[in-house]
Protein backbone atom coordinates (compact mmCIF):
# COMPACT_ATOMS: atom_id res chain seq x y z
CA UNK A 1 0.00 0.00 0.00
CA UNK A 2 1.25 3.47 -0.78
CA UNK A 3 1.55 5.45 2.44
CA UNK A 4 -0.09 8.87 2.66
CA UNK A 5 2.99 11.14 2.68
CA UNK A 6 5.66 8.81 1.24
CA UNK A 7 8.32 10.73 3.17
CA UNK A 8 11.67 9.11 3.81
CA UNK A 9 14.91 10.46 5.27
CA UNK A 10 18.06 9.96 3.24
CA UNK A 11 19.96 9.20 6.42
CA UNK A 12 18.05 5.92 6.66
CA UNK A 13 19.91 4.58 3.61
CA UNK A 14 23.31 3.08 4.24
CA UNK A 15 25.97 2.47 1.64
CA UNK A 16 25.09 -1.23 1.63
CA UNK A 17 21.60 -0.42 0.33
CA UNK A 18 22.95 2.01 -2.23
CA UNK A 19 25.51 -0.48 -3.54
CA UNK A 20 22.77 -3.12 -3.73
CA UNK A 21 20.68 -0.68 -5.73
CA UNK A 22 23.32 -0.49 -8.46
CA UNK A 23 23.07 -4.25 -8.85
CA UNK A 24 19.25 -4.17 -8.99
CA UNK A 25 19.09 -1.44 -11.63
CA UNK A 26 21.21 -3.50 -13.98
CA UNK A 27 18.84 -6.47 -13.71
CA UNK A 28 15.52 -7.01 -15.42
CA UNK A 29 14.62 -6.67 -19.06
CA UNK A 30 11.91 -4.05 -18.75
CA UNK A 31 11.67 -1.02 -20.98
CA UNK A 32 13.65 2.12 -20.28
CA UNK A 33 12.66 5.58 -19.08
CA UNK A 34 14.58 8.73 -18.24
CA UNK A 35 14.23 11.27 -15.45
CA UNK A 36 16.21 14.48 -15.23
CA UNK A 37 15.87 18.00 -13.94
CA UNK A 38 17.24 20.68 -11.67
CA UNK A 39 16.73 21.14 -7.94
CA UNK A 40 17.61 24.81 -7.51
CA UNK A 41 19.68 25.52 -4.44
CA UNK A 42 20.74 21.89 -4.07
CA UNK A 43 24.42 21.54 -4.95
CA UNK A 44 26.43 18.32 -4.82
CA UNK A 45 23.67 16.53 -2.91
CA UNK A 46 22.49 12.93 -3.12
CA UNK A 47 19.33 12.09 -5.07
CA UNK A 48 17.75 8.65 -4.66
CA UNK A 49 15.37 6.98 -7.08
CA UNK A 50 13.07 4.59 -5.27
CA UNK A 51 10.76 2.10 -6.98
CA UNK A 52 7.53 1.10 -5.24
CA UNK A 53 6.05 -2.20 -6.34
CA UNK A 54 2.93 -3.91 -5.02
CA UNK A 55 5.04 -5.74 -2.43
CA UNK A 56 8.08 -3.62 -1.64
CA UNK A 57 9.93 -0.38 -2.06
CA UNK A 58 13.58 -0.35 -3.02
CA UNK A 59 16.22 2.17 -4.06
CA UNK A 60 17.15 1.38 -7.67
CA UNK A 61 19.64 4.17 -8.35
CA UNK A 62 21.44 7.10 -6.77
CA UNK A 63 23.26 10.12 -8.12
CA UNK A 64 24.68 13.50 -7.12
CA UNK A 65 23.44 16.85 -8.33
CA UNK A 66 26.01 19.07 -9.99
CA UNK A 67 26.78 22.60 -8.80
CA UNK A 68 23.62 23.92 -10.42
CA UNK A 69 21.42 21.20 -8.96
CA UNK A 70 21.11 19.16 -12.16
CA UNK A 71 20.61 15.39 -11.95
CA UNK A 72 19.53 12.57 -14.28
CA UNK A 73 18.55 8.90 -14.17
CA UNK A 74 18.03 6.09 -16.64
CA UNK A 75 15.87 3.30 -15.32
CA UNK A 76 14.72 -0.12 -16.53
CA UNK A 77 11.05 -0.74 -15.80
CA UNK A 78 10.45 -4.40 -14.86
CA UNK A 79 7.10 -4.56 -16.69
CA UNK A 80 5.37 -2.94 -19.63
CA UNK A 81 3.10 -0.77 -17.51
CA UNK A 82 3.35 2.43 -15.43
CA UNK A 83 5.29 2.03 -12.17
CA UNK A 84 5.40 4.09 -8.99
CA UNK A 85 8.64 5.85 -8.06
CA UNK A 86 9.90 8.40 -5.56
CA UNK A 87 12.60 11.00 -6.12
CA UNK A 88 14.20 11.61 -2.72
CA UNK A 89 16.55 14.49 -1.96
CA UNK A 90 17.39 16.61 1.05
CA UNK A 91 14.72 14.92 3.19
CA UNK A 92 11.93 15.59 0.69
CA UNK A 93 10.04 13.22 -1.61
CA UNK A 94 8.51 13.73 -5.05
CA UNK A 95 6.16 10.87 -6.06
CA UNK A 96 6.11 9.89 -9.73
CA UNK A 97 4.36 7.42 -12.02
CA UNK A 98 6.67 6.45 -14.87
CA UNK A 99 5.70 4.57 -18.05
CA UNK A 100 8.05 2.79 -20.47
CA UNK A 101 9.65 5.17 -22.96
CA UNK A 102 8.84 8.35 -21.05
CA UNK A 103 11.34 11.16 -20.62
CA UNK A 104 10.44 13.13 -17.50
CA UNK A 105 11.69 16.55 -16.52
CA UNK A 106 11.22 17.22 -12.81
CA UNK A 107 12.36 20.60 -11.51
CA UNK A 108 11.98 22.07 -8.05
CA UNK A 109 12.56 25.23 -6.06
CA UNK A 110 13.16 25.39 -2.30
CA UNK A 111 10.58 22.96 -0.82
CA UNK A 112 11.24 20.03 -3.13
CA UNK A 113 8.25 17.93 -2.09
CA UNK A 114 5.69 20.69 -2.68
CA UNK A 115 7.11 23.29 -5.03
CA UNK A 116 7.97 21.22 -8.09
CA UNK A 117 6.96 20.85 -11.74
CA UNK A 118 6.86 17.73 -13.86
CA UNK A 119 6.73 17.35 -17.64
CA UNK A 120 6.69 14.33 -19.92
CA UNK A 121 4.31 12.18 -17.86
CA UNK A 122 0.57 12.68 -17.73
CA UNK A 123 0.25 10.26 -14.79
CA UNK A 124 2.84 12.16 -12.78
CA UNK A 125 1.16 15.47 -13.55
CA UNK A 126 -2.13 14.07 -12.24
CA UNK A 127 -0.30 12.84 -9.15
CA UNK A 128 1.06 16.33 -8.52
CA UNK A 129 -2.43 17.82 -9.02
CA UNK A 130 -3.90 15.43 -6.47
CA UNK A 131 -1.15 15.95 -3.89
CA UNK A 132 -1.43 19.74 -4.15
CA UNK A 133 -5.16 19.49 -3.46
CA UNK A 134 -4.71 17.02 -0.61
CA UNK A 135 -1.89 18.83 1.18
CA UNK A 136 -3.91 22.04 1.14
CA UNK A 137 -6.99 20.17 2.37
CA UNK A 138 -5.20 18.55 5.31
CA UNK A 139 -3.75 21.92 6.29
CA UNK A 140 -7.21 23.51 6.15
CA UNK A 141 -8.76 20.82 8.36
CA UNK A 142 -5.90 21.02 10.83
CA UNK A 143 -6.33 24.80 11.16
CA UNK A 144 -10.06 24.42 11.85
CA UNK A 145 -9.42 21.62 14.33
CA UNK A 146 -6.91 23.77 16.23
CA UNK A 147 -9.35 26.69 16.20
CA UNK A 148 -12.08 24.46 17.61
CA UNK A 149 -9.80 23.20 20.40
CA UNK A 150 -8.67 26.73 21.29
CA UNK A 151 -12.24 28.07 21.55
CA UNK A 152 -13.39 27.93 25.20
CA UNK A 153 -16.08 25.37 26.01
CA UNK A 154 -18.39 27.65 27.94
CA UNK A 155 -21.84 29.14 27.40
CA UNK A 156 -20.42 32.43 26.17
CA UNK A 157 -18.52 30.78 23.32
CA UNK A 158 -20.99 28.01 22.51
CA UNK A 159 -22.16 29.69 19.28
CA UNK A 160 -18.57 30.32 18.16
CA UNK A 161 -17.63 26.70 18.81
CA UNK A 162 -20.67 25.47 16.90
CA UNK A 163 -19.77 27.75 13.96
CA UNK A 164 -16.23 26.32 13.79
CA UNK A 165 -17.60 22.78 13.95
CA UNK A 166 -19.97 23.51 11.06
CA UNK A 167 -17.09 24.95 9.05
CA UNK A 168 -14.97 21.87 9.79
CA UNK A 169 -17.69 19.46 8.70
CA UNK A 170 -18.46 21.46 5.57
CA UNK A 171 -14.78 21.44 4.60
CA UNK A 172 -14.40 17.76 5.49
CA UNK A 173 -17.21 16.65 3.20
CA UNK A 174 -16.10 19.00 0.42
CA UNK A 175 -12.71 17.29 0.48
CA UNK A 176 -14.35 13.87 0.42
CA UNK A 177 -16.42 14.83 -2.63
CA UNK A 178 -13.42 16.22 -4.50
CA UNK A 179 -11.35 13.17 -3.58
CA UNK A 180 -13.91 10.76 -5.00
CA UNK A 181 -14.44 12.99 -8.05
CA UNK A 182 -10.71 12.81 -8.82
CA UNK A 183 -10.73 9.01 -8.59
CA UNK A 184 -13.76 8.55 -10.83
CA UNK A 185 -12.60 11.17 -13.35
CA UNK A 186 -9.18 9.51 -13.68
CA UNK A 187 -10.11 5.86 -13.18
CA UNK A 188 -8.02 4.83 -16.21
CA UNK A 189 -4.86 6.39 -14.73
CA UNK A 190 -2.50 4.85 -12.19
CA UNK A 191 -2.91 8.12 -10.28
CA UNK A 192 -6.35 6.84 -9.28
CA UNK A 193 -4.73 3.92 -7.45
CA UNK A 194 -2.56 6.36 -5.53
CA UNK A 195 -5.61 8.45 -4.62
CA UNK A 196 -7.56 5.37 -3.48
CA UNK A 197 -5.14 4.80 -0.63
CA UNK A 198 -4.86 8.36 0.64
CA UNK A 199 -6.72 9.17 3.86
CA UNK A 200 -7.44 12.28 5.81
CA UNK A 201 -5.77 12.09 9.25
CA UNK A 202 -7.27 9.26 11.36
CA UNK A 203 -9.76 8.20 8.67
CA UNK A 204 -10.11 4.46 8.22
CA UNK A 205 -12.08 4.57 5.00
CA UNK A 206 -12.14 6.67 1.86
CA UNK A 207 -15.87 7.11 2.48
CA UNK A 208 -17.19 3.98 4.18
CA UNK A 209 -16.48 0.26 4.13
CA UNK A 210 -19.13 -0.67 1.57
CA UNK A 211 -18.95 2.22 -0.90
CA UNK A 212 -15.14 2.18 -0.89
CA UNK A 213 -15.33 -1.20 -2.59
CA UNK A 214 -17.30 0.34 -5.45
CA UNK A 215 -14.58 2.94 -6.12
CA UNK A 216 -11.83 0.33 -5.87
CA UNK A 217 -13.63 -1.92 -8.36
CA UNK A 218 -14.26 0.96 -10.78
CA UNK A 219 -10.55 1.74 -10.90
CA UNK A 220 -9.55 -1.92 -11.15
CA UNK A 221 -11.93 -2.52 -14.07
CA UNK A 222 -10.70 0.57 -15.97
CA UNK A 223 -7.02 -0.21 -15.46
CA UNK A 224 -7.35 -3.95 -16.13
CA UNK A 225 -8.59 -3.14 -19.62
CA UNK A 226 -5.67 -0.79 -20.20
CA UNK A 227 -2.86 -2.63 -18.36
CA UNK A 228 -3.91 -6.31 -18.11
CA UNK A 229 -0.44 -7.53 -17.02
CA UNK A 230 0.29 -4.82 -14.42
CA UNK A 231 1.28 -6.28 -11.04
CA UNK A 232 -0.11 -3.18 -9.34
CA UNK A 233 -3.54 -3.65 -10.94
CA UNK A 234 -3.55 -7.36 -10.11
CA UNK A 235 -2.67 -6.56 -6.49
CA UNK A 236 -5.57 -4.11 -6.37
CA UNK A 237 -7.99 -6.78 -7.64
CA UNK A 238 -6.67 -9.27 -5.06
CA UNK A 239 -7.32 -6.76 -2.30
CA UNK A 240 -10.85 -6.18 -3.61
CA UNK A 241 -11.51 -9.92 -3.55
CA UNK A 242 -10.29 -10.14 0.06
CA UNK A 243 -12.43 -7.18 1.11
CA UNK A 244 -15.48 -8.76 -0.48
CA UNK A 245 -14.92 -11.90 1.57
CA UNK A 246 -14.61 -9.82 4.75
CA UNK A 247 -17.79 -7.87 4.02
CA UNK A 248 -19.65 -11.11 3.25
CA UNK A 249 -18.50 -12.53 6.59
CA UNK A 250 -19.62 -9.41 8.46
CA UNK A 251 -23.01 -9.55 6.74
CA UNK A 252 -23.37 -13.21 7.75
CA UNK A 253 -22.57 -12.32 11.36
CA UNK A 254 -25.02 -9.41 11.23
CA UNK A 255 -27.75 -11.74 9.95
CA UNK A 256 -27.16 -14.06 12.87
CA UNK A 257 -27.12 -11.15 15.30
CA UNK A 258 -30.46 -9.98 13.95
CA UNK A 259 -32.08 -13.38 14.53
CA UNK A 260 -34.87 -13.27 17.14
CA UNK A 261 -33.27 -16.13 19.06
CA UNK A 262 -29.93 -14.33 19.33
CA UNK A 263 -28.69 -10.88 20.36
CA UNK A 264 -25.92 -8.50 19.35
CA UNK A 265 -22.61 -9.23 21.12
CA UNK A 266 -22.58 -8.09 24.74
CA UNK A 267 -20.20 -5.42 26.04
CA UNK A 268 -19.84 -4.98 29.78
CA UNK A 269 -17.33 -2.36 30.90
CA UNK A 270 -17.00 0.31 33.56
CA UNK A 271 -17.88 3.99 33.19
CA UNK A 272 -15.97 6.95 34.68
CA UNK A 273 -17.53 6.30 38.07
CA UNK A 274 -16.59 2.63 38.11
CA UNK A 275 -20.16 1.48 37.47
CA UNK A 276 -20.56 -1.60 35.28
CA UNK A 277 -22.52 -0.84 32.09
CA UNK A 278 -24.01 -3.43 29.74
CA UNK A 279 -24.76 -2.76 26.10
CA UNK A 280 -27.74 -5.14 26.21
CA UNK A 281 -29.39 -2.97 28.88
CA UNK A 282 -30.38 -0.70 25.98
CA UNK A 283 -31.97 -3.40 23.84
CA UNK A 284 -35.16 -2.13 22.24
CA UNK A 285 -33.68 1.28 21.49
CA UNK A 286 -31.65 2.62 18.56
CA UNK A 287 -28.02 2.20 19.63
CA UNK A 288 -24.99 3.96 18.18
CA UNK A 289 -22.03 1.92 19.40
CA UNK A 290 -19.00 4.19 18.98
CA UNK A 291 -15.33 3.21 19.33
CA UNK A 292 -12.76 5.95 19.86
CA UNK A 293 -9.38 6.82 21.34
CA UNK A 294 -7.73 9.98 22.63
CA UNK A 295 -4.89 9.21 20.22
CA UNK A 296 -7.25 10.23 17.42
CA UNK A 297 -6.48 13.94 17.08
CA UNK A 298 -9.94 14.63 15.70
CA UNK A 299 -11.79 12.82 18.48
CA UNK A 300 -13.03 16.06 20.05
CA UNK A 301 -14.51 17.18 16.73
CA UNK A 302 -16.16 13.79 16.24
CA UNK A 303 -17.61 13.97 19.75
CA UNK A 304 -18.95 17.45 19.06
CA UNK A 305 -20.67 16.13 15.93
CA UNK A 306 -22.23 13.31 17.95
CA UNK A 307 -23.46 15.81 20.53
CA UNK A 308 -25.53 17.45 17.83
CA UNK A 309 -27.01 14.06 16.92
CA UNK A 310 -27.69 13.28 20.55
CA UNK A 311 -29.55 16.56 21.06
CA UNK A 312 -31.77 15.79 18.09
CA UNK A 313 -32.58 12.14 18.73
CA UNK A 314 -32.01 11.24 22.41
CA UNK A 315 -35.65 11.99 23.21
CA UNK A 316 -36.66 9.73 20.30
CA UNK A 317 -34.85 6.71 21.67
CA UNK A 318 -31.24 7.11 20.53
CA UNK A 319 -28.61 5.68 22.88
CA UNK A 320 -24.91 6.33 22.32
CA UNK A 321 -22.67 3.71 23.92
CA UNK A 322 -19.08 4.86 23.53
CA UNK A 323 -16.07 2.62 24.13
CA UNK A 324 -12.60 4.07 24.68
CA UNK A 325 -9.87 1.72 23.43
CA UNK A 326 -6.50 1.53 25.12
CA UNK A 327 -6.22 5.07 26.52
CA UNK A 328 -4.73 5.97 29.88
CA UNK A 329 -7.68 5.75 32.24
CA UNK A 330 -6.98 9.05 34.01
CA UNK A 331 -6.70 10.91 30.70
CA UNK A 332 -9.91 9.29 29.45
CA UNK A 333 -11.85 10.24 32.59
CA UNK A 334 -10.58 13.84 32.39
CA UNK A 335 -11.59 14.09 28.73
CA UNK A 336 -15.07 12.64 29.25
CA UNK A 337 -15.71 15.05 32.10
CA UNK A 338 -14.03 17.98 30.36
CA UNK A 339 -16.07 17.54 27.17
CA UNK A 340 -19.22 16.82 29.24
CA UNK A 341 -20.16 13.82 27.12
CA UNK A 342 -23.83 13.09 27.88
CA UNK A 343 -24.01 9.44 26.81
CA UNK A 344 -22.73 6.13 28.17
CA UNK A 345 -18.91 6.24 28.21
CA UNK A 346 -16.99 3.07 29.07
CA UNK A 347 -13.35 2.10 29.00
CA UNK A 348 -11.48 -0.98 27.73
CA UNK A 349 -7.78 -0.90 28.70
CA UNK A 350 -7.06 -3.83 26.35
CA UNK A 351 -7.86 -1.70 23.31
CA UNK A 352 -8.02 -3.55 19.98
CA UNK A 353 -7.29 -6.87 21.72
CA UNK A 354 -10.19 -6.49 24.15
CA UNK A 355 -13.42 -8.44 23.86
CA UNK A 356 -15.39 -5.31 22.86
CA UNK A 357 -13.27 -4.52 19.79
CA UNK A 358 -12.85 -8.17 18.82
CA UNK A 359 -16.58 -8.92 19.10
CA UNK A 360 -17.35 -6.20 16.57
CA UNK A 361 -14.27 -6.68 14.35
CA UNK A 362 -12.88 -3.20 15.08
CA UNK A 363 -9.50 -2.73 13.40
CA UNK A 364 -8.99 0.99 13.97
CA UNK A 365 -10.74 4.11 15.23
CA UNK A 366 -12.92 6.04 14.70
CA UNK A 367 -15.42 3.24 14.10
CA UNK A 368 -19.07 2.72 14.87
CA UNK A 369 -21.87 0.16 14.70
CA UNK A 370 -25.55 1.07 14.39
CA UNK A 371 -28.10 -1.28 15.99
CA UNK A 372 -31.84 -0.95 15.44
CA UNK A 373 -34.66 -1.51 17.95
CA UNK A 374 -34.89 -5.19 16.98
CA UNK A 375 -31.25 -5.71 17.93
CA UNK A 376 -30.02 -6.05 14.36
CA UNK A 377 -26.82 -4.42 13.14
CA UNK A 378 -27.91 -2.15 10.30
CA UNK A 379 -24.80 -0.10 9.66
CA UNK A 380 -21.05 0.11 10.22
CA UNK A 381 -18.67 3.06 10.01
CA UNK A 382 -21.32 5.54 8.91
CA UNK A 383 -20.53 9.20 9.53
CA UNK A 384 -21.78 12.70 8.77
CA UNK A 385 -25.03 13.25 6.93
CA UNK A 386 -25.37 9.56 6.11
CA UNK A 387 -25.34 8.71 9.84
CA UNK A 388 -27.77 11.50 10.68
CA UNK A 389 -30.21 10.36 7.99
CA UNK A 390 -29.99 6.73 9.09
CA UNK A 391 -30.63 7.59 12.75
CA UNK A 392 -33.57 9.79 11.75
CA UNK A 393 -35.03 6.83 9.87
CA UNK A 394 -34.50 4.40 12.77
CA UNK A 395 -35.94 6.68 15.47
CA UNK A 396 -39.21 7.51 13.71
Amino acid sequence: MIVNTMRMNIKKYGWVVILFAFVVVSCGKGQKARIEGTFSGVSKDTVLLEMISARERIVVDTTLTDRKGFYKFKVNLPENAPMFFNLICDGSTIPLIISPGEKLTVNSLCDLGRNYTVKGSENSQLLREFNTFYNQSVSSLDSLSQLYLSTPSDKQHEADKKKVLDQYLKEYYRIKREHIKFILSNANSMAAIYALYQRLPNDTWLYNETSDLIYYQTVADSLSARYPTSSRVMALQNEIDQRKKTIDLIQQISTLEGNDSLSFPEIELQDVGGKSCKLTDHKGKTILLDFWSLQDTHSSVNNAEMKELYKLYADKGLVIFQVSLGDEKADWIATVRGQKLPWVCVYDPKGATGIAAMSYNIQSVPANVLINREGKIVGRNIFGEELKNKIAELTR
